[in-house]
């Protein structure tokens, strides 16, 4: 769970909330060049000005006025597609991420949603929604390829798809930069007409820190800003004038009216025009009064033009719920006799910490399906009232309307289990690539054969002159030497520098192999961008790989400092390792250790498989976890549902965070932790150790934020400081961000709070949050961690130090884990940044709501945290295990609000000892954990216990998969439909 939910509030489901419709207008001929000239919009109407503080709707301390940040929005729509220029003033233009990445420095988001009025209550993005990126790069020109960034442009949303079309330019100015872009209609899969309407947003984000990190937003929305489609605001498109008109959405029926104890009434209307492509909807709030939420009972039903409406019929909610106490309930029977809370209000109920639905449902809201209903001649709404006659329960009904909808699309035909042969999938017998005769000219060119071809990869050295080393040997700065090694399936380089000088002494190190013509697909942190151009900043995946037709080559940093400092690249054709932040201290001696790993096949699993061994972390992986909160309504939860919430996840540990009790109304961080009573930890752990006695438990440990007040002062030399001498915070002020050492205070102080879960608490182990920094990798301040600092590219000369708070809090961090251990289980939320940390094989997992944040996982715990933005039910979470597989990763359950009524394959995923990670499967030496076909089986005699899991989530019982014997080899054979997955226990 991330530090302080501070993301799943940013990230999360909030309801949305009526703005004005902005028009985007018509712009006749001429037409729009996209060359970042802006005359031509001159006569555009509708300029929107992004310059005050209330447009600063995320992280709006870090904003200090307009001349910091702000911009002048200009849409506008012709038939070949939608237009927007944006004029940005920014006194810090900073952009030093490409790709993915790019959100990491200024860029302006664009989010469109062309079907604003398909599944209008649906939070996600998904089809028909739209996220575009543009960044201006950095204006340089030196020649040099990975420090130039050339304006740039990516799809977050839909992932992946190639933006066919879309034109974009960026120009510098004397007060920031002008972006211009154009998305074609025809990519976006509608056909443009006057008033069609469209969700729009447009984003401007701001990085004046030396790390790159999404510092702030400036929206054309004023409202809070949060990663939903529901945050979209809503256009039309007008006229040359500027002028439209929305469609019309609702139609009112009747504002709000009471019905007596077993009394009906009656409302009448007529029947409406409806637009093509839309249905009709009755939507309707519904309450029993009462001076505070208490319940619900059966209170009405609904019938229009005599047929009674039914749960087939429900479009806006499940008619199943599960409260905050954790009590499931239908509130919809079959024959259409609806639950209807007590309450005095539409809203109290459901803030109610008891009664309140899980989900973000409202439970006062329905929806119904209608238009196969209504008649021409006119239409009759009976409501009937189910209360008691001798009762005061009084039914009241608001907001009676008739809402006109796009139907939700037709859901996309699912992959049928494959028919004929089947590949035979099981462990290599010998993965290792063979090594061919290496070539070594100068000492910093490696040459090697693979496969029939051959690769060449060279290094060279900045020295703070501006030249470059590409020599072993020394010159008057340093001496520099080199150790090759051939090993198993992988060459090891360790090159060591001296500092001859009496100063701190700047190098940055670069490692190329040209594949100019030759490289058919590259990896960098295991992401493989479209573009084939892309940097990677990511030490839990420090790796360049690059396929040609017959093989692959990579290279991977190994050292903890070039881990941690390691950029990753594949730029024209040329696949790079980089340390662009070391500085070596005063007659030091330093040595960046890397590999260069062949693959026989081009094969990115095979890559990612030799690294996992290189590392030496295939560890058995044995928790299967999931957070459990110890709030007073989890207290309330009878022990039959605690029982059963933690048997269907198959937890063997659960966590409870620090949501309760607080701190000042904030999350208890840091040493604020050891201010607030724990006794309901106590209380809860007590109480899961009595109902699973086989389970074990954690709390929530995090050491770099802090919410204590006066913790500034007190702990003044271990604050987090930025580039410009401010402290670090997690995006509010309150949030402050400190790093701790063997010698500071602050890491003194923080330990007692693992003393405390272990002791007060009764914890059996922790779980400790953002183990390798909290959102900014680097401290600018003293002390030095001895290694790091800021680098000019162009000249080599050193321009500021600084520190890693990895390696920095390093030698703290492992002696706490290394306690900890010693003591119980222990669970982390990233993979480790360094070989030290990685040497104490402790399993970790990482966050997931983007699902290709696995990538940062393969290379070390293979698992991957639900998602909490959209699981909400089991279905939800299984869904998300399936695609976890497609990274070859395993799953940890995230939201403690996801109830799963059901087990699902998580009760066969552990104790797992990797063996393979594969496109879909892993195999380990104790189970095989799928969702793709085939003949799986360990290469040997073993049995196979198989278990197989519709798309439903549900174990198939009768499962009939035949087991095979191929050359005195066993094999199960699996034919799995798309969504099936499947566990092979052997035996």
């Amino acid at each position: 769970m991330k530090a302080l939910s501070l993301l799943a509030l940013l990230l999360g489901l909030h309801a949305q909330v009526q703005e004005p419709v902005r028009v985007i207008p018509l712009k006749p001929d001429p037409p729009i060049a996209v060359d970042g000239n802006l005359e031509e919009w001159a006569t555009v109407p509708g300029v929107i000005e992004v310059r005050g503080k209330e447009h600063a709707t995320h992280n709006d301390s870090t904003w200090r006025g307009p001349e910091d940040l702000g911009a002048s929005v200009r849409l506008a729509w012709r038939n070949e597609g939608l237009f927007l220029a944006c004029d940005i003033t920014d006194d810090l233009v900073l952009q030093m991420q490409r790709d993915e990445k790019l959100f990491q420095g200024d860029h302006v988001e664009w989010f469109i949603d062309v079907t604003p009025d398909v599944e209008p209550t649906r939070s996600s993005f998904g089809q028909g929604q739209f996220q575009f990126a543009f960044s201006p790069g950095n204006f340089k020109t030196t020649g040099d390829p990975l420090v130039d960034i050339k304006p740039e442009m990516y799809c977050y949303k839909p992932k992946g798809m190639a933006m066919t079309g879309v034109k974009y330019a960026a120009l510098k100015t004397a007060t920031g930069w002008v972006m211009e872009a154009m998305v074609p209609f025809a990519l976006l899969g509608v056909t443009p007409a006057a008033n069609l309407p469209i969700g729009c947003e447009v984003a401007i984000s701001d990085c004046d820190s030396t790390e790159p990190a999404q510092e702030t937003y400036m929206t054309v929305s004023t409202r809070p800003w949060v990663y939903s489609r529901l945050r979209v605001p809503l256009m039309v498109l007008g006229d040359v004038a500027g002028k439209g008109t929305p469609p019309a959405s609702s139609i009112p029926l009747k504002a709000e009216f009471t019905i007596p104890p077993s009394k009906s009434d009656e409302v009448t209307f007529p029947t409406p025009e409806v637009p093509q492509g839309k249905e009709a909807h009755l939507f309707l709030k519904a309450r029993i009064t009462a001076p505070k939420p208490s319940g619900y009972t059966r209170g009405l039903s609904l019938t229009l033009n005599g047929v009674s409406l039914t749960p087939d019929r429900v479009t806006n909610r499940p008619i199943k719920g599960t409260m905050r106490s954790g009590s499931v309930m239908n509130y919809l029977t079959p024959e259409g006799l609806m639950y209807v809370p007590y309450a005095p209000d539409f809203v109290s109920y459901d803030k109610d910490p008891h009664y309140g639905l899980q989900d973000n449902i409202k439970i006062h809201e329905w929806e119904f399906r209608v238009g196969d209903l209504l008649k021409p001649e006119g239409n009759t709404l009976k409501l009937q009232s189910l209360t008691d006659a001798d009762s005061t329960r009084t039914v009241v009904v608001a907001d009676l309307q008739l809402r006109l909808a796009a139907p939700p699309p037709p859901p996309t035909p699912k992959r049928p289990a494959p028919t004929g042969p089947l590949a035979a999938i099981e462990p290599e017998a010998k993965p290792e690539c063979p090594m061919g005769k290496l070539t070594i000219r100068n000492n910093s060119q490696l040459s090697f054969p693979v496969n029939g071809e051959t690769f060449t990869v060279e290094s060279r050295f900045s020295m703070p002159d501006g030249t470059w080393l590409t020599e072993t040997g020394g010159n008057a700065f340093c001496d520099y030497s080199r150790k090759t090694e051939v090993m198993n399936g992988y060459y090891r380089i360790t090159d060591q520098f001296i500092n001859k000088t009496k100063e701190p002494l700047p190098i940055m190190q670069r490692h190329t192999c040209n594949l100019a013509g030759r490289a058919k697909q590259v990896w960098c942190a295991g992401v493989s961008p479209s573009s084939g151009n892309t940097t990677m900043t990511e030490p839990a995946n420090p790796t360049s790989y690059a396929v040609t037709e017959k093989a692959g080559i990579g290279l991977m940093a190994m050292s903890d400092e070039m881990q941690v400092h390691v950029m990753n690249s594949a730029l024209d054709g040329v696949l790079g390792l980089a340390d662009n932040n070391c500085v070596i201290k005063p007659g030091a001696t330093y040595r960046a250790e890397w590999v260069i790993v062949p693959t026989q096949r081009p094969d990115f699993w095979d890559f990612v498989n030799a690294c996992r061994r290189i590392r030496d972390v295939n560890f058995t992986l044995t928790q299967m976890f999931a957070f459990l909160s110890a709030k007073p309504d989890v207290e309330q939860w009878s022990d039959e549902k605690l029982t059963e919430f933690i048997r269907n996840k198959s937890a063997n540990v659960v966590c409870a965070s620090i949501d309760y009790p607080r701190y000042e109304g904030h999350y208890a961080h840091g040493t604020a932790f050891q201010r607030v009573d724990h006794s309901n930890y106590a209380r809860h752990n007590d109480r899961v150790r009595r109902l699973c006695p086989e389970v074990k438990t954690q709390v929530y440990f995090h050491c770099f934020l802090n919410v204590e007040k006066g913790a500034d002062t007190k702990y003044a030399d271990a604050r987090t400081l930025l580039s410009n001498g401010q402290q670090a915070n997690y995006g509010e002020d309150y949030y402050k961000i400190f790093f701790p050492t063997l010698t500071n205070q602050y890491g003194k102080d923080t330990a007692v709070n693992i003393d405390q879960i272990f002791g007060d608490c009764k914890a059996d182990g922790v779980y400790w949050d953002e183990v390798a920094y909290s959102a900014y990798k680097y401290h600018y301040g003293e002390p030095w961690d001895g290694i790091s600092g800021d680098i000019d590219a162009q000249t080599g000369k050193l321009l500021r130090l600084k520190s890693s708070v990895t390696l920095l809090s390093q030698p703290w961090i492992v002696s706490q884990m290394k306690r900890i251990m010693a003591k119980g289980p222990l669970m982390t939320n990233g993979a480790p940044h360094t070989r030290t940390m990685g040497a104490l094989h402790y399993q970790t997992f990482v966050e997931t709501a983007a699902i290709s944040n696995c990538l940062r996982a393969i290379l070390y715990s293979p698992v991957a945290l639900g998602d909490h933005i959209s699981e909400r039910k089991e279905i939800d979470a299984y869904r998300w295990m399936t695609d976890a597989l497609n990274y070859g990763c395993l799953y940890s359950w995230y939201g403690s609000n996801v109830w799963p009524e059901y087990k699902t394959l998580t009760q066969y995923m552990f104790p797992t000892t990797p063996i393979e990670l594969h496109e879909g499967y892993i195999i380990g030496k104790e189970r095989i954990v799928t969702n793709r076909s085939g003949l799986f089986g360990w290469g040997d005699k073993s049995g196979h216990e198989v278990h197989v899991f519709n798309d439903e989530g549900r174990e198939v019982m009768d499962y009939a998969g035949p087991t095979k014997t191929i050359n005195g080899k066993t094999y199960s054979e699996l034919r799995l439909a798309e969504g099936w997955t499947a566990a092979i226990v052997r035996k």
